[in-house]
């Protein structure tokens, strides 16, 4: 996926006779999110059989900073943008005996996320955008039984709507803007017969406001 959205990157750049006098956009920008999604582990005894289902549901904040390159017209835009890690907090399963430090903590990081997205401009400076959302999910584990769970990939889609002041310096946007996410399945390494644990991550949701500076060229 991370090669088809570079591919798109060339290809953007290499369409720019197509556009009478285009114009490119370079801003950073500053993140607050709030996320949110249904987690199920799904434990399996030394026979292969189910043993125990466990669901929660869970959610969290975090800021973050980011980083874009637009190229477009009066009519809209298209642009790639990078984003710093976001962080879920550390989860902590005690070993439930007195005076034991034997305890299991896993948390994720989403890094490396990149959006390819486009704008369409609206009346009074506003616009409406969407793209798709690739990056990787990094998973940190300290369990009791050494297992470890793989690094997976996010792939999802953001929808929104934003307001561009324009200044002479530079201009300034507010977005406000959904995120959706695939499903992440996920399992421990072990054989069915040797206690296999699988966790599925679902309904990935999330939503966050967006302030920018950029400059027009």
């Amino acid at each position: 996926m991370k090669k088809v959205l570079l591919i798109i990157l060339a290809g953007m750049f290499a369409l720019t006779s197509a556009y009478a006098q285009p114009t490119f956009t370079v801003g950073i920008g500053y993140n607050k999110g709030v996320f949110a999604a249904e987690g199920k582990e799904d434990n399996f005894d030394e026979s292969g059989s189910l043993n125990e289902t466990t669901v929660e549901y869970g959610a969290f904040e975090d800021s973050y900073a980011s980083v874009y390159i637009e190229m477009g017209n009066e009519t809209g835009s298209i642009g790639l943008a990078y984003q710093d890690d976001v962080s879920t907090p550390t989860n902590i399963n005690e070993s439930g005996f007195p005076g034991s430090d034997n305890t299991s903590k896993v948390s994720a990081d989403f890094s490396g996320v990149i959006t390819l997205y486009g704008l369409v401009n609206l009346p009074m400076n506003t616009y409406l955008k969407a793209g798709i959302v690739q990056g990787d999910i990094a998973v940190n584990e300290t369990q009791k039984s050494g297992n470890t769970y793989k690094d997976q990939d996010l792939e999802g889609y953001v929808f929104g709507v934003g307001y561009q002041h324009e200044a002479d310096a530079a201009n300034i946007r507010f977005e406000l803007l959904g995120h959706t996410y695939d499903d992440v399945t996920a399992n421990n390494g072990v054989a069915t017969s040797g206690n296999h644990n699988k966790i599925t991550v679902s309904d990935m949701i999330g939503a966050n406001a967006h302030i920018s500076l950029n400059k027009s060229f």
